[in-house]
């Protein structure tokens, strides 16, 4: 049987804590579950890996009782607690966990008593005025609702900016400990870019060569010294800019690689963001501004803002 990757391991451990929440569970046993997820989410190395070097309980926040779980969502993409807990309650009623700030208990109030089982009943139910009326529920959570819907809807796929926060900082911590050669690691992608939303958990370390990316939940580009600039740029993207910027850099005579700039088959800069704009004469362009809008032409002439 094909084993279940990692994000979804997390991802079917969150569903296994909502729906223990909605029965009226321990409120800090839900936490640990959530919390267990999200370590899951930033996981440095393949889940396989762990579990067959019986190293689960050494990931923050799973202990023996949650790395049973674990093991078994892995090994079989269910768990038999999960699937009496889903006969409960319809699939649907999970995507109200998305709206900040609503609770379990209103989230089963507006499934009981209004029979709201997804995201667009919900935004229906509240767009009717159907929430306010409701004894529990009230106007302030209708308008509460209303206002947060298109949150959910953002973060169905990406995280909010201080939820990767966590999740990164946990992950670099876990890099570190698993490779102490490491003598630095960068956040790199969609946070390092200060995007509110971010769908690309990346690092980039610093070893003694450059080796292939580990692919898990999270992504870790481990390169050499001589290449770290050039790795750092590639893995904070965005595309956009980093396709504009290699325009550039042929306009010029340059070649712009994952590995660094060259000319012909020289090497001309790798080591530092810093050398590769300056090579191509332009001034430093911060991460916050590489979305491939004007950023490079305003480089060229000197003028971007100070951040």
């Amino acid at each position: 049987m094909a084993k279940t990757d990692p994000r979804t391991v997390a991802s079917l451990l969150r569903e296994y804590a909502h729906r223990t929440s909605l029965r009226g569970d321990n409120p800090y046993r839900t936490k640990a579950y959530l919390r267990a997820a999200d370590s899951l989410a930033a996981l440095s190395q393949p889940l396989d890996r762990i579990i067959a070097a019986g190293a689960l309980t050494r990931i923050p926040g799973i202990g023996a009782a949650i790395a049973d779980i674990v093991r078994k969502l892995y090994e079989t993409g269910t768990h038999p607690r999960l699937e009496t807990l889903r006969e409960e309650v319809p699939a649907g009623v999970m995507e109200l966990f998305t709206i900040p700030g609503l609770r379990p208990d209103k989230i089963l109030k507006l499934h009981q008593a209004l029979g709201v089982n997804s995201l667009a009943e919900l935004e229906a139910a509240a767009k009717a005025d159907r929430i306010r009326p409701v004894k529990g529920l009230g106007a302030s959570l209708q308008t509460r609702v209303l206002q947060n819907l298109a949150v959910a809807r953002s973060g169905e796929t990406q995280l909010h900016l201080h939820k990767a926060a966590a999740l990164l900082e946990h992950a670099i911590l876990s890099v570190k400990q698993e490779h102490p050669e490491f003598s630095r690691v960068e956040i790199a992608g969609d946070f390092r870019r200060g995007c509110e939303l971010v769908a690309d958990l990346a690092l980039v370390a610093l070893g003694k060569k450059r080796t292939a990316i580990e692919q898990s939940t999270l992504r870790l580009v481990v390169t050499d010294k001589k290449h770290f600039g050039a790795s750092l740029l590639e893995a904070t993207g965005s595309a956009a800019h980093l396709e504009q910027l290699k325009i550039y850099a042929v306009a010029r005579g340059f070649a712009l690689k994952p590995d660094g700039l060259y000319r012909g088959r020289r090497l001309i800069a790798s080591a530092t963001e810093e050398e590769i704009y300056g090579a191509l004469d332009l001034q430093f362009i911060e991460p916050e501004l590489r979305e491939g809008r004007d950023e490079i032409g305003r480089a060229a002439r000197r003028q971007l803002p100070t951040l």
